[in-house]
This record gives structure tokens, C-alpha cells and sequence, in this order.
């Protein structure tokens, strides 16, 4: 599995190519928690070039969902193979996820007011 990580316009971009399963370890939820850590709590998980999933790559998908959750943070991804999108929805996971068809469409849907929301609680925690 390859990942590659960028930012646009305050909006982190994880993009996964390959397998997402159990040889990939950790991969995933190490790229969303630096992006935590760097205060980064919009995320675009780019599942485009996912060839496979199995148990591990769910669990590693709602894992970096939950991190980004409680840090108050987003998580939207984009998927346009069907088979991606029917695991998903197998497996009850689907409803959890914003999901969008190209990242372009993922990009636009954050808004800038929950942005000013995150920026507000990070300046009350110090």
C-alpha cells in the first residue's frame, strides 16, 4: 500500500493506492494522527486506487475515523468502485462516512464554518 499525504486549502488529502488490509499495518491512522497532531481536523480519505479491503483495512478506516472524530475533526471519503462502496455498505459502515465519488466533490463539501468552529476550540484548550 502507498500513501500519499498533501494539503489544500487547510484540507488534508490522505490518497491510498493498493491494498488497504492487514499487510499495511498501521499505515493509514499513523498519516491521520500526524495530521491530528498538526492540528489538521479536515480529512479527505482518497480510496480511488484501493484495490482491495479486508477486516484490517476496515478497522484501520473507522480507527482514523474515530481519531479525527475526537480530536473534532471530519473524515470524508471519496470511492467510486462499487465493490468499495458495497463492503461498506455490507458491512454497516457506510452510513458513518461522507462518501463522494471524486475528490474534487469531497473538497467542496467542508464548509467554512466548522473550521472557525475547530480554530475557536483549539484556542479555548491552551
Amino acid at each position: 500500500m502507498l500513501i500519499r499525504t498533501w494539503l489544500v486549502d487547510g484540507i488534508v488529502v490522505v490518497e491510498v493506492s493498493g491494498r488497504l488490509c492487514a499487510e499495511s499495518e498501521s499505515a493509514l491512522s499513523d498519516s491521520v494522527r500526524d495530521a491530528v497532531h498538526r492540528r489538521r481536523y479536515r480529512l479527505v480519505v482518497n480510496l480511488v486506487d484501493v484495490s482491495r479491503i479486508d477486516a484490517a483495512g476496515l478497522g484501520e478506516l473507522v480507527r482514523s475515523f474515530r481519531m479525527a472524530c475526537v480530536a473534532g475533526g471530519e473524515v470524508k471519503l471519496v470511492v467510486r468502485s462499487t465493490a468499495v462502496r458495497d463492503l461498506l455498505a455490507r458491512t454497516h459502515l457506510l452510513p458513518l462516512f461522507p462518501v463522494y465519488d471524486t475528490e474534487a466533490a469531497a473538497l467542496a463539501s467542508f464548509e467554512a464554518a466548522p473550521l472557525a468552529r475547530a480554530v475557536d476550540a483549539t484556542a479555548t484548550r491552551r
